[in-house]
């Protein structure tokens, strides 16, 4: 399993609900006592289930793969700008806490942020 090295930007795929194969985008930046990952949903290119529905055990697999502390994680959910003039479809970002719970990621809270609160955490 590899170990972040400082910064990974890649198509991450992993088996979404009932084992539907799933992608994602994923950014990986570790540097001092947090490792910060963004999942990027990509919509039409994903056939298998969103990160919304799946965060819990999708972060858990890339702290696994990547060989991430729980203690040291900081979990981005990221939508982007999907070019309407409706809200809902305006690019986001979403801070996703989680309880540890028998060495598992559990009851996922989001938050809201900023742009520049997302970008803040990388550099």
């Amino acid at each position: 399993m590899p170990a972040v090295s400082k910064y990974i930007d890649e198509v991450f795929h992993f088996p979404g609900q009932w084992d539907m194969p799933s992608i994602c985008g994923l950014k990986i930046v570790s540097g001092g006592a947090q490792t910060v990952v963004i999942v990027t949903n990509l919509y039409e290119e994903n056939p298998g289930t969103s990160i919304s529905r799946w965060v819990a055990p999708l972060a858990m697999m890339i702290c696994e793969k990547y060989q991430i502390s729980y203690d040291q994680l900081v979990f981005i959910e990221h939508n982007p700008d999907r070019k309407s003039n409706l809200d809902f479809y305006k690019e986001t970002f979403d801070v996703v806490a989680f309880n540890i719970e028998d060495n598992k990621l559990s009851k996922p809270v989001w938050k809201r942020i900023e742009k520049k609160e997302a970008d803040a955490l990388l550099f």
